[in-house]
């Protein structure tokens, strides 16, 4: 976490997180065209909130949670969305009731985890019936063509040991230095 600790103060004009901005922008989209506007939504490794902040333009009566074990990162969150509350912990260990979330979202985090399967169960365990788990990350390039089925791989494992089924997914091009990422909607 120290890295994030220190990066935190700066993070909001760094290269990474410039690349998010379409990116959760890209993910919001497809999570709106698969399910209603969330009641309570949690972003896993929020950052400085900037997809909370996103996400509160987009439904403005939603109860918006931030989680992030860098506390660096949850400072730097201010101001916060109204209605919107910032929690410092790993995604392992989430510190939310059972079936509590509409959505969970996790941008560009999951590769930070310590454990991607403790921290899927831990996503499986706060959604609520019907919830959806809305993830991004970078991805290989897709063969031949833009925006194919993505083959399985260790993600579509984790999730299914979770018990989260894949329910949509897109590939979508980025830049040079991040060409391609991996947009999925998996439910319960």
């Amino acid at each position: 976490m120290g890295r994030f600790e220190q990066w935190a103060a700066g993070y909001d004009d760094s290269l990474p997180a410039a690349v998010s901005e379409p990116v959760q922008a890209a993910l919001l989209d497809l999570l709106d065209s698969h399910r209603p506007p969330p009641g309570v939504l949690v972003d896993v490794g929020c950052a400085t909130g900037r997809l909370l902040r996103r996400a509160r333009e987009r439904y403005p009566d939603a109860r918006l949670i931030g989680v992030d074990a860098a506390h660096a990162m949850l400072t730097a969150a201010r101001p916060r969305p109204s209605g919107s509350w910032l929690v410092r912990a790993r995604a392992e260990r989430l510190p939310l009731a059972d079936s509590g979330a509409d959505v969970v979202t996790a941008t560009l985090s999951c590769r930070h985890w310590h454990d991607l399967a403790a921290g899927l169960r831990e996503i499986a365990r706060v959604l609520a019936p019907g919830g959806v788990f809305a993830y991004a990350d970078l991805t290989h390039p897709p063969p031949r063509r833009l925006n194919p089925r993505p083959r399985p791989d260790g993600l579509s494992r984790h999730l299914a040991a979770a018990a989260l089924a894949i329910q949509a997914q897109r590939v979508i091009s980025g830049t040079v230095l991040f060409p391609w990422f991996r947009l999925v909607i998996a439910g319960r």
